[in-house]
């Protein structure tokens, strides 16, 4: 073999392994934090999404936790100054208000329910806030000679309701907040309703409900 064609064959192989040679450390830091920069960036927006997602959640709990409570809160409101079925004193109205529950008179407003006066027990039941509503036995009829009852749950995820009742149980009594309001001449002028949650996000504060006397 020549030198001339040895020399030439070297230099393709010379040539040729240039070509083949890998990044160089420059190349490869560069290309490194370029990754780490967009694996930042899609971390940073997966992590954006999470809490748009969650703050979501928290409002739409938050707002169907505060339309439930307005529920309560009006069906309270509606008691009557009536008596329970020949229950309770000669003078008391059928208002029974306990620290966790209470029972009173109201009027059906049909939908699902029967029309007329109901006797209506809200109380908690395990972790769910309930409603009752018993038809009154002064309006039953022959077609329906037993009470109905019927129950609906209204919260959920409930761990404690709180209930306080402000006004004069009788004419000699000064208005004041009691814990209990039972076998009274008339209806607490307040209510207080206050419902804690498992979940402490969804905890409002109390809301009082104004009762009419008559």
């Amino acid at each position: 073999m020549t030198p001339g064609l040895r020399n030439r064959l070297i230099s393709r192989v010379a040539a040729r392994r240039r070509g083949e040679q890998g990044l160089t450390l420059i190349e490869l830091l560069l290309s490194l934090a370029i990754l780490a920069i967009l694996t930042g960036f899609l971390a940073g927006g997966l992590s954006m999404a999470r809490k748009a997602f969650g703050a979501d959640r928290v409002s739409e709990i938050g707002s169907e936790t505060s339309a439930a409570i307005q529920t309560v809160a009006s069906l309270v409101g509606s008691a009557l100054p009536a008596r329970f079925d020949g229950e309770g004193p000669k003078d008391a109205v059928g208002f029974d208000g306990r620290p966790q529950g209470l029972s009173f008179v109201g009027l059906s407003e049909g939908r699902s329910l029967r029309g007329g006066p109901h006797k209506i027990v809200l109380r908690q039941s395990g972790g769910d806030l309930v409603v009752d509503f018993v038809l009154l036995k002064g309006t039953l009829s022959k077609e329906n000679p037993e009470p109905s009852s019927t129950r609906v749950v209204v919260l959920s995820g409930v761990r404690e309701i709180r209930l306080g009742y402000f006004g004069a149980m009788d004419t000699k009594a000064k208005p004041a907040w009691r814990t209990e309001w039972g076998r009274a001449e008339r209806l607490p002028d307040l209510v207080s309703i206050r419902i804690e949650f498992e979940d402490e996000r969804r905890n409002e504060p109390a809301t009082v409900v104004a009762l009419r006397q008559g």
